[in-house]
């Protein structure tokens, strides 16, 4: 399936480029935090709220570790994938003639579901924090926006993308 396809070198464009440079940031800024707010955390932090936002669920303060590390392999995972093109699915005959813009557009469909995930997961990481200092950030009426907003934006990103890739790729 995939042995047929060019494996060529996608290039760049500038909202690529700030698209992965913009996720880098936030994925290093939430692990200062991370690291800058772990000493003063208490042993004992939300793991789970509930809807009305009541925390019923708790652990240990470790346990942000394990969300941190799940941001870390899931943004490097989807980043990991941008570099190999030929392996994604797409919904027409990959060619030589239309393998760079197919490419191109798969990438940067992945890189906008990279920099969301990251912004949702970063989130959940900064409201735990937050919660576990006494603050009363972590909204569930709040998050519950955020979650819908996340399911709404990812459809669309993907519709406008893939109307988007229905175009013929500009001749050179």
């Amino acid at each position: 399936m995939y042995a047929n396809r060019p494996r060529i070198k996608v290039p760049l464009a500038p909202i690529d480029t700030i698209l992965e440079s913009t996720t880098a940031a936030l994925l290093v800024v939430l692990w200062v935090y991370v690291i800058v707010s772990y000493a003063s955390l208490p042993e004992i932090v939300p793991t789970h709220v509930d809807l009305s936002g009541q925390v019923d669920g708790t652990g240990n303060k470790t346990t942000i570790w394990f969300l941190l590390g799940i941001t870390t392999v899931v943004t490097i995972g989807l980043y990991a994938l941008t570099k190999f093109p030929h392996i994604h699915n797409y919904m027409v005959e990959i060619t030589e003639d239309n393998a760079e813009h197919n490419y191109q557009m798969s990438n940067r469909l992945l890189r906008f579901v990279n920099i969301l995930t990251l912004l949702l997961l970063a989130y959940v990481c900064y409201s735990i924090i937050q919660k576990a200092f006494g603050n009363d950030f972590f909204l569930a009426s709040t998050m519950m926006y955020v979650i819908i907003g996340y399911s709404v934006a990812m459809p669309i990103v993907l519709i406008v993308f893939m109307l988007k890739n229905q175009k013929a790729p500009k001749s050179k």
